[in-house]
């Protein structure tokens, strides 16, 4: 019998303006370009802004192309800042505008680029599949968050009945009133007093009701089936999950000369004793914040890798911290600023324990690795992921707070210590070892990548080429 003949397929992916949101969709568009179970030949068209593109340059391939997309100028707001990248919190109101007035430019993208078959978009940009459908693509909501997180703002968003608390205590946050508060303060404190041209309570509902026949997930069915199913039930569309899109931990040259310098540190340390300190690539901590951290780690007695970040001499970052406190160098730990191989660090034998903001990335790299967290999270979707990770057993310990963002010193020494010297951190790096063979067979799992092409092929009508999983 003949061989089938190869089908191309070409796709674009427009990630928010975020490189936490950026990553999993470059991880995608490498796993798709590169997946050798499927007869279909995939090019990816990923779109940003310059700001953003230019340090992933070293990632375009005749199979993944970056593609420039410039906004709107608005005051304040000059091309370097089309990123949340450094951007002042006050100023997201107006990134979030700009992208959206944006809506026809990126429109005549879809032109320049044609034949488009599918449009993959995240939920800030729920004007992004109309534009698709004007042109008669097909278009794809894919999440980079959890749907644990996603069903959860789903049950206060949906606006055709009565929001009840949250059906899966472990997650929520308590009663209807205290769910119903917490999302409405995030959507308040996004909206910028109007400026956006979408409400911020309306993107990730219209974004999921536009999406053609399914929603694509970051994550596995062995850790969130149910809550995968929920949220299917909530938007009554299926849920595919694309695995952890755990990515390659190589970085630039600059930031791999730094990265041996901490790997170095770290094989000088005893077997799960340090633990890792990070809180992303775009939170800045006040001065409070940075004082109790200092403290809090040094008054655990625990060796520490701290990754601290601060915005440049040029950035308007009101409150944030500018440098660690005077005279902070305790003889226990490693402060590295900028950046740190945090894959890299997380396999180190000596890494015992991570405090985490508890990203969804971070998460699953945490998990990928096999080692339990310390949480500390401090808005959006973190807590909900925090709240993740102490269910399935992730989490050794979590750091109380007053209010999110509100801790002191001892609550951080305390659950440092338990962490790593308690016999909770025993328990929990068992668990941790537990969880990373979960994770890492889904992430090494071709077929759910493969089953999400199937799904991609049948709404542009290449169904035929990709086999029936």
């Amino acid at each position: 019998m003949a061989q089938a003949e190869r089908e191309s397929m070409r796709v674009v992916m427009f990630p928010w303006l975020a490189h936490g949101h950026i990553n999993p969709y470059l991880e995608l568009a490498r796993r798709l370009t590169t997946v050798t179970t499927s007869d279909v030949d995939v090019v990816v068209h990923l779109v940003s802004t310059p700001a953003n593109l230019a340090p992933l340059a070293r990632h375009q391939t005749d199979r993944i192309r970056l593609v420039d997309l410039h906004l709107p100028a608005l005051p304040d707001l000059p091309p370097a800042l089309h990123t949340t990248k450094r951007l002042p919190a006050r100023l997201m109101p107006a990134l979030k505008r700009a992208c959206d007035l944006a809506a026809p430019r990126f429109g005549a993208l879809l032109d320049e680029l044609r034949p488009v078959d599918v449009l993959l978009y995240d939920f800030l940009q729920p004007w992004a599949p109309l534009e698709a459908a004007a042109r008669g693509v097909p278009a794809v909501h894919f999440s980079t968050c959890s749907a644990a997180a996603t069903a959860f703002f789903m049950n206060c968003l949906k606006t055709d009945r009565v929001p009840g608390a949250f059906p899966f205590e472990a997650i929520g946050l308590g009663s209807a009133d205290e769910e119903a508060k917490y999302t409405a303060l995030l959507a308040i404190r996004d909206d910028g007093g109007g400026a956006a041209l979408v409400p911020e309570r309306a993107r990730l509902p219209l974004s999921l009701e536009r999406s053609s026949g399914f929603v694509a997930v970051k994550t596995c069915a062995d850790i969130e089936r149910k809550y995968m199913d929920y949220l299917s039930q909530l938007i009554g569309k299926e849920v595919v999950p694309v695995g952890p899109l755990i990515a390659d931990a190589s970085g630039s040259e600059d930031e791999h000369a730094g990265g041996e310098r901490v790997m170095r540190w770290l094989d000088g340390e005893q077997p799960a004793s340090v633990v890792l300190v990070s809180f992303g690539s775009e939170y800045f901590m006040s001065e409070r914040q940075m004082a109790e951290m200092a403290r809090g780690l040094e008054l655990s007695g625990v060796p520490f890798l701290w990754v601290v970040r601060f915005p440049g001499a040029e950035d308007d970052v009101r409150g944030a911290a500018r440098s660690v406190p005077p005279g902070f160098a305790p003889p226990q730990g490693m402060v590295v600023e900028g950046w740190a191989p945090q894959r890299r660090v997380l396999s180190h034998p000596s890494c015992g324990a991570f405090l985490t903001h508890c990203g969804w990335s971070s998460v699953l790299e945490s998990m990928a690795a096999g080692v339990p967290m310390v949480a500390l999270p401090l808005h959006i979707d973190q807590p909900l992921n925090a709240n993740l990770a102490a269910e399935v057993g992730a989490a050794a310990a979590r750091v109380k707070q007053e209010s999110f963002g509100e801790f002191t010193a001892e609550e951080v020494a305390r659950a440092v210590r338990v962490a790593v010297n308690g016999k909770e951190g025993e328990a929990a790096r068992r668990r941790a070892r537990e969880l990373r063979e979960v994770v890492v067979r889904n992430d090494g799992d071709d077929t759910q990548i493969v089953a999400l092409l199937q799904r991609m092929a049948r709404i542009c009508g290449k169904g035929q080429a990709v086999p029936n999983q």
